[in-house]
């Protein structure tokens, strides 16, 4: 199986390495696509993961390209751009990629999958949902922050990396862990708009308040909405929601013992608004917002989100927003 990934980022770059052994060893080979101005590094030194999957790749090993074209070779196109690319990716999908290839995305939240779907009816479009976050260390070294297993979608293809022994968790139906992940996904606005590590973050209780309101917003919505979801990582979300809101030193002893983040990482989401691009944010926050719409269920602490996140987005807004000021923009 010729495995093609269509972004070479953070996400793209350690899939893709970790798991290039286990397909190599099943026959397969694995080509990274991506832009110019990443290739040179990778293609000239050792590709390095850190955070509990600890890998070396030496030069050469990924098979990487900036052409397209590629994904005419493909058996199974795995996308780990941002959510934003999509479009840019189903246009060059139907350019060179023939029809019925699988297409498995690992984009966050549940809107790229139906955009797939909707837009690439003749293609095997598949979910998939990975649970860790993944920062740069280097233009060479991916650092992975919490744990657990990629999820994805069953079909032959997956059923094939499951039997190749690449280390993934395969479901009938994607669609309940994809809005449980989506839950988990709420708190990168507000540590976008903290500007702050996540551990910083979650000490503040301020932000906290602003996140379990996101949170029992979004459970609302869902419980209204008849929309069944499924919990992800280690914590029930609704026993979250109060645990979010307890003394700081208690929260600390009984949750972010637990959790074991990195102190330095940061969302995604921050990662892109420090940088200047354009956020997910109409996928997470939004999501939660056009479903309240569409089922006439106020969501103005997700709305909230929305709005600041896109006014810094624009240079309207200069961040970052400290926690008070943010209990007052989201109207707690």
């Amino acid at each position: 199986m010729h495995i093609v990934f269509f972004g070479a980022g953070a996400i793209g770059c350690h899939t893709g390495a970790a798991w290039l052994s286990s397909v190599a060893g099943a026959g397969g080979r694995i080509t990274l696509i991506g832009r110019p101005s990443r290739l040179s590094a990778l293609r000239d030194h050792a590709l390095e993961l850190s955070g509990g999957h600890n890998v070396n790749v030496a030069p050469g090993g990924l098979h990487i390209t900036d052409d397209p074209q590629i994904l005419s070779e493909a058996d199974l196109i795995v996308l780990t751009h941002k959510a934003g690319a999509l479009p840019d990716a189903i246009d060059a999908i139907r350019a060179h990629s023939a029809g019925k290839t699988p297409i498995l995305s690992l984009l966050n939240g549940v809107a790229p999958v139906r955009l797939l779907r909707k837009s690439l009816p003749e293609w095997d479009c598949i979910a998939g949902m990975v649970p860790y976050n993944v920062v740069w260390q280097s233009s060479t070294h991916f650092h992975r922050t919490g744990a657990g297993n990629i999820a994805l979608q069953r079909h032959p293809a997956t059923e094939w990396l499951a039997a190749a022994g690449v280390e993934i968790d395969l479901h009938p139906d994607l669609t309940p862990i994809q809005y449980g992940k989506l839950l988990l996904n709420l708190a990168n606005p507000i540590n976008a708009l903290a500007g702050i590590p996540l551990y910083d973050m979650l000490l503040d209780r301020d932000y906290r308040l602003v996140l379990s309101a996101a949170i029992a917003e979004a459970l609302k919505v869902y419980d209204q909405a008849g929309i069944g979801w499924a919990q992800v990582g280690p914590n029930n979300p609704r026993l979250a929601t109060r645990m979010l809101r307890a003394p700081t030193w208690l929260f600390r002893l009984v949750v972010l013992r637990k959790q074991r983040l990195d102190r330095s990482a940061m969302t995604s989401m921050a990662s892109d608004l420090r940088a200047g691009r354009l956020t997910e944010i109409d996928i997470l926050s939004g999501e939660i917002a056009t479903l309240g719409r569409q089922h006439e269920i106020p969501t103005p602490v997700n709305s909230a989100l929305v709005r600041l996140v896109k006014s810094a987005e624009t240079g309207d807004s200069v961040g970052p927003v400290a926690s008070q000021q943010l209990l007052r923009e989201v109207g707690l």
